[in-house]
């Protein structure tokens, strides 16, 4: 993972070469409470991701008896995923509960990937409105930009994709994703004689086999074209090599109020998409002409949402895609951010509060977010 610096904010990430389960997390945990004892006089505004709320707090709470500032900032970017494993999600469900429940206390404002994810935690554990704000996924404009493409032509001969409509699935291969829906989907339209290829680009060491076995069972080898991972740098060219991205995520907890950054991209590169009827898409999407809405994430009415698509397609504006994708650039959306923290900090303080006469003045967001990064070799 490339780590990509960004003049006024200072990313100080902890990198996990192996990500081991629970020890990755304490070793996480503790590296961040030992930089945050080291630091947290130079930081104006500190972000703190879900996990580290419980561990930092009594340190952060004790040195803000004395300190107006850093101004403190929960960030939360999903639901807590359902794992498999009961007591391992009961114990990530009880930690982001109290996280938030800190933060709503405590903290001078939490922000969640979308306005809807905001609005849950909001009603449901009585945050204020003026301490919510919204974080959303941005999209590298620069790099997802159909003009700097070449050689298109040649990536769509090398795979096999001149005469069939290419529908591309970018992101990681997962039972939770519908990946497995998506297959059987076009096995569907192939027995139906539907000329729709599935370009798979993404990783999923998990699924990689069972996807193999089944495109190799059902003979869908001229169907499916599993591309696996590739550099960053070459995912516009994916993009723009297919006619149509598909997204068909579930309605599920986890997903319905997220902000995928997938669907920016294809958006960026004016490409036109097949989505699943979530509150996550309309708020992205809305109604504007760019996109297909599934009825439902079966199989059947996956494949009907292709050939709805091909049946509308010439009625379709995908250029729009990329003036909706502007407004979650990263430029808008530190623009934003930036705004909602000042806005924040300003209502957080009261002026008979002693700990603002002994604080210095207000932060102007050079900000710290200590956070997960996992590096894949």
């Amino acid at each position: 993972m490339k780590i990509r610096h960004v003049r006024g904010f200072r990313l100080d990430p902890v990198l996990l070469r192996k990500v081991v389960p629970i020890l990755s997390l304490i070793f996480f945990e503790l590296v961040v409470c030992w930089r945050i004892l080291k630091s947290i006089r130079r930081y104006d505004v500190l972000i703190v991701d879900i996990y580290s709320v419980p561990l930092i707090f009594p340190y952060v709470l004790f040195y803000r008896l004395w300190n107006r500032y850093p101004a403190l900032f929960l960030r939360v970017e999903s639901n807590p995923v359902e794992t498999g494993g009961h007591l391992r999600t009961l114990g990530v469900s009880f930690l982001y509960a109290l996280s938030i429940k800190i933060a709503s206390a405590f903290f001078d404002g939490a922000f969640f990937i979308s306005p809807m994810l905001g609005q849950q935690y909001s009603d449901q554990f009585g945050i204020p409105a003026s301490k919510v704000g919204t974080w959303p996924s941005s999209v590298d404009m620069p790099v997802f930009d159909p003009k700097r493409v070449k050689h298109v032509d040649r990536l769509r001969e090398e795979l096999g994709l001149s005469e069939h409509l290419a529908v591309l699935y970018h992101g990681v291969l997962t039972k939770g994703r519908g990946t497995l829906e998506i297959l059987e989907a076009f096995r569907i339209l192939r027995d139906e004689s539907v000329k729709a290829t599935l370009v798979l680009l993404g990783y999923g060491d998990k699924m990689k086999e069972q996807v193999y076995r089944y495109i190799t069972s059902n003979d869908l080898g001229k169907v499916v074209r599993l591309c696996g991972p590739v550099d960053y740098d070459q995912v516009p060219k994916y993009i723009a090599a297919c006619d149509v991205g598909i997204n068909s995520i579930p309605d599920r907890p986890w997903w319905r109020y997220q902000c995928f950054i997938k669907v920016l991209e294809c958006l960026a590169m004016n490409k036109p998409l097949i989505v699943s009827d979530i509150p996550a898409h309309r708020w992205m999407i809305g109604n504007a002409p760019v996109a297909v809405y599934l009825r439902g994430t079966s199989p059947r009415e996956i494949a009907d949402g292709v050939i709805a698509f091909l049946r509308i397609r010439e009625s379709l504006v995908p250029g729009i895609g990329r003036q909706l994708a502007s407004g979650f650039s990263a430029e808008r959306v530190a623009e934003d951010l930036e705004s909602q923290m000042m806005s924040m900090i300003a209502k957080s303080v009261s002026p008979s509060s002693p700990a603002v006469s002994r604080s210095k003045s207000p932060p102007s967001c050079h900000a710290s977010f200590l956070g997960r990064v996992t590096i894949e070799e």
